[in-house]
């Protein structure tokens, strides 16, 4: 009676360690991905998609996966980091460039 008593306490602990484990990665995947994409100049509302554990591993992996963007110093919206021309106002993304004018 007495080991039984023993086993089920250890069962229960160790469900207990596998719950902690998984909630733990859980929290990194979604504090990770804000901060992917915060470096990437993203938006970090999608990790939202992280109230599921799968939502935050799928938005994670497209964060890392997705390229950075920049933003338009005239017309502020995001653009690809690679544009020369933002195509919201049309002026010239390039350090030196000047300005667009009409």
């Amino acid at each position: 009676m007495r080991g039984e008593e023993g086993a089920a306490i250890f069962a229960g602990l160790f469900v207990l360690l596998i719950f902690a484990i998984a909630i733990t990665i859980w929290i990194l995947l979604i504090v990770f991905g804000i901060k992917a994409a915060k470096k990437k100049n993203r938006s970090p509302h999608w990790m939202w998609f992280g109230i599921h554990p799968f939502g935050a591993l799928i938005v994670f992996i497209v964060m890392q996966v997705l390229p950075p963007l920049k933003e338009c110093p005239n017309c502020r919206e995001r653009v690809k980091a690679h544009a020369k021309v933002c195509p919201y106002c049309q002026r010239p993304l390039e350090i030196g460039a000047p300005p667009a004018t009409g």
